[in-house]
């Protein structure tokens, strides 16, 4: 179960527009993005920690299928460019990672569980063009993570729904 929010980052609501450095050394606005098309934002604990690099290599595995429904995949993490370009390129992600230093943009996201004791936690928020957030899940625990097979369902029924 996701944690509830306490500043407003709720489905039907407007995602909080940011602009953050990507690990090849540029940098990624939100909003740019959302209007390409919609944006599966994963904000994560860690480069090179076992759960995440799982996570995020679930996604490379299935980013065909991610690509067939038109999702931007983008990760989040407080690690600093250098280590995410290394991250990146020890386990060939085609999707852009970005640095948060501080957590600043995840806090805003109230990506946190009481869990978590208030630290990061792994999330994935589904955002439209329209940069409304459609989907929102805070992991309980640092050992949980969503996996391809499920976004992509939630990702198909949005679809369907029209709403991404």
């Amino acid at each position: 179960m996701s944690s509830e929010p306490k500043r407003g980052m709720v489905v039907g609501k407007p995602a909080l527009n940011f602009t953050l450095q990507d690990h090849t050394g540029g940098y990624v606005s939100l909003k740019d993005e959302v209007w390409q098309s919609p944006v599966m934002l994963v904000f994560y604990p860690k480069d090179f920690t076992h759960v995440c690099t799982q996570q995020l290599c679930d996604y490379r595995d299935n980013i065909v299928d991610f690509d067939k429904l038109n999702i931007k995949i983008l990760g989040i993490s407080n690690n600093d460019r250098h280590s995410h370009a290394e991250f990146a390129k020890q386990h060939g992600f085609p999707f852009l990672l970005l640095s948060d230093p501080e957590n600043k943009i995840a806090k805003q996201y109230d990506c946190s569980s009481l869990l978590m004791l208030g630290n990061v936690s792994r999330a994935v928020f589904l955002i439209n063009r329209r940069q409304q957030i459609l989907y929102r899940y805070i992991e309980p625990t640092v050992l949980t993570r969503r996996k391809s097979h499920e976004l992509l369902q939630v990702i198909q029924q949005l679809r369907d729904n029209k709403l991404i």
